[in-house]
């Protein structure tokens, strides 16, 4: 074993922090959302160029870099491969998302209303720092998506996501919010965390038909709460469909 590891009761390999500052993407992440992000009927306002000038930076010297403040353990990294969230009965499948060529923030596609997607660059489930998955409220061909009623959720309601290496990690919601497009407060949804966090993001508010878009991003920040292996049952639980949400 590598200096530095520990081993937890799943057989996952835990990394002890080391005092220098650990670089993570979650950092560029927090400057492209500075604008909002513009999940909408019919696909996603594109998010500006990443520019560092145009952004106070509170990491000092190194924009992209983050400490780890509570000198916890986190998982290694695997992909997540799909979000459980009971209470609202969304159980869906996540895609990939990074930066297209023009160093815009990927988004969901339209064509899958059925399927979440996460930030790739950032971290993974249990992994220190926050987790991003993001997915359409609804389509204008599909109508309600995968993350239609995520506005319904409340405090202490539990979301799971399963990684591609058989680990389910738990999370805890502590808030739900809703900020105006353009006014989403950066640091806060995707700042400095003392451990391994989630946040979903989608729309919220009402339609501006002369837009094209909502008014609102809806953000649902969770809490790390654990992980464990999956069970035979976690992994036979079926996916939602295209149409689930629909009436």
């Amino acid at each position: 074993m590598e200096p530095g590891t520990d081993v937890d009761d799943t057989g996952e390999t835990l990394h002890r922090p080391e005092p220098a500052f650990r670089p993570v993407a979650a950092v560029v992440l927090s400057i492209l959302l500075a604008g909002g992000l513009g999940l909408m009927v019919g696909g996603v306002a594109p998010l500006p160029t990443l520019s560092m000038p145009e952004f106070a930076n509170p990491f000092d010297d190194d924009p992209f870099a983050l400490a780890d403040p509570a000198g916890g353990d986190w998982l290694d990294r695997s992909d997540p491969t799909r979000v459980d969230i009971p209470s609202v009965d969304v159980h869906a499948p996540l895609t990939a998302l990074g930066l297209d060529y023009r160093g815009n923030f990927e988004v969901p596609a339209s064509w899958r209303p059925h399927e979440a997607g996460w930030f790739e660059p950032g971290p993974t489930p249990g992994e220190f720092g926050p987790t991003v998955l993001m997915g359409h409220v609804d389509t204008e061909r599909s109508g309600p998506a995968v993350f239609y009623p995520v506005g319904r959720l409340e405090a202490g309601d539990a979301i799971e996501v399963t990684r591609e290496d058989g680990i389910v990690v738990s999370y805890e919601v502590t808030e739900v919010e809703s900020y105006a497009k353009k006014r989403l407060p950066y640091e806060d949804v995707f700042g400095i965390e003392a451990a391994p966090a989630l946040r979903l993001i989608t729309c919220g508010g009402e339609f501006d038909r002369e837009s094209g878009d909502y008014t609102e991003n809806v953000v649902v920040f969770a809490e790390y709460t654990g992980h464990r292996r999956a069970t035979e049952q976690d992994l036979d639980r079926p996916l939602n469909g295209r149409e689930h949400f629909k009436d």
